[in-house]
């Protein structure tokens, strides 16, 4: 995604507000291969071993850079600075890989660094609210469906019950009827003399 040129973030795209990333330091790409994970494991006394519970992903977190063509005045970076402020996460794509969306927002220290005549670039950090990028949502309408394409009724019956057998359930008029169980450990207890009984 860092060799974009450009982006869009809560729908406008950069090349709208003037914007274009780019890298100041001239170097190869460095980009997130996987994201951060946490194994969580339990330490017991006396066990070298530590039990493996879990694995805890962090969301995705990236720097992200870019150049400021041309600001007139102080209005254009507060524009910039609105646009890229939001209060909640927002989707975020880029144009080297549209099908993929983030959904982001800014943390942490950004730096504008600029020569006095009106040139310069941003530096912030981008974070995603999950360690996942996603796809756009696709809606279908007007869908039509063929007759038999519409499905099917099921009608349950003795003969449909093979390879297994009727337990609990009834074959009524309206189909299958399950009967009340009474799984209380009052009952269990009448009518079991072993634990191993209980099934």
């Amino acid at each position: 995604m860092l060799e974009s040129t450009h982006f869009i973030y809560d729908g406008t795209s950069s090349q709208e507000m003037g914007v274009t990333i780019g890298w100041s330091n001239g170097n190869l790409y460095n980009e997130i291969f996987l994201p951060q994970r946490q194994i969580i494991e339990k330490k017991i006394a006396n066990n070298n071993e530590p039990y493996f519970q879990r694995v805890e992903h962090a969301p995705l977190s990236f720097k992200l850079s870019f150049y400021l063509e041309n600001w007139l005045n102080d209005q254009d970076i507060r524009k910039i600075a609105r646009w890229l402020f939001q209060p909640y996460y927002k989707p975020l794509v880029f144009d080297s890989n549209p099908n993929r969306v983030f959904y982001a927002l800014v943390e942490g220290d950004s730096t504008l660094i600029h020569n006095g005549l009106h040139q310069g670039h941003v530096e912030l950090t981008i974070r995603c609210n999950s360690p996942y990028s996603y796809s756009h949502e696709h809606r279908f309408e007007h869908l039509k469906f063929r007759e038999t394409d519409k499905g099917r009724h099921i009608v349950e019956n003795i003969s449909s019950f093979h390879d297994g057998s009727l337990n609990n359930m009834t074959v009524t008029s309206n189909g299958l009827t399950i009967e009340k169980i009474d799984n209380s450990w009052g009952s269990l207890y009448f009518e079991q003399k072993k634990w191993s009984e209980i099934q």
